[in-house]
């Protein structure tokens, strides 16, 4: 019974101290979404998500999967990485909220747009729209 509970400790103790970016790749660019992000497969209720798959689709990606709104400024990827610039034809990035938010979106693939792309934005910002988005611990909160 005691050598169970050791070797599940050691278990847990290795899980919790696993990098919690290990899904997003060396050399991902990173970026802080100033008016915030949505993971698209859980949106807030009443969130025009049809619109947003509408507009993936004519941009070239299968399907919107996360959103960041106002993703202006680039970020490390992590505590221990170069920031990396995101290229503008697109490709594999971080989408990071501002301030200290525990998680963000890391997407396979993404598109960025400048414009109006949801009616209920004032003005014209910069959007990145994500296919293949999941929802990840920060590394740089935890």
């Amino acid at each position: 019974m005691k050598r169970t509970l050791t070797v599940a400790s050691v278990v847990l103790a290795t899980i919790a101290l696993a990098s919690p970016a290990a899904a997003t790749p060396d050399g991902t660019p990173a970026l802080e979404c100033s008016l915030g992000t949505v993971d698209l497969k859980h949106p807030p209720l009443g969130f025009p998500v049809d619109k947003i798959n509408e507009a993936a689709k004519q941009l070239g990606l299968p399907e919107a999967t996360g959103l960041g709104l106002g993703c202006d400024k680039a970020v490390r990827t992590d505590p221990y990485s170069e920031i990396h610039t995101y290229p503008k034809e697109g490709g594999p990035v971080v989408l990071r909220a501002r301030g200290n938010n525990r998680t963000q979106l890391y997407c396979t693939d993404s598109i960025a747009v400048s414009g109006k792309i949801l009616s209920t934005l004032p003005v014209e910002t910069p959007v990145v729209v994500g296919s293949g988005c999941v929802v990840e611990a920060n590394p740089i909160i935890i």
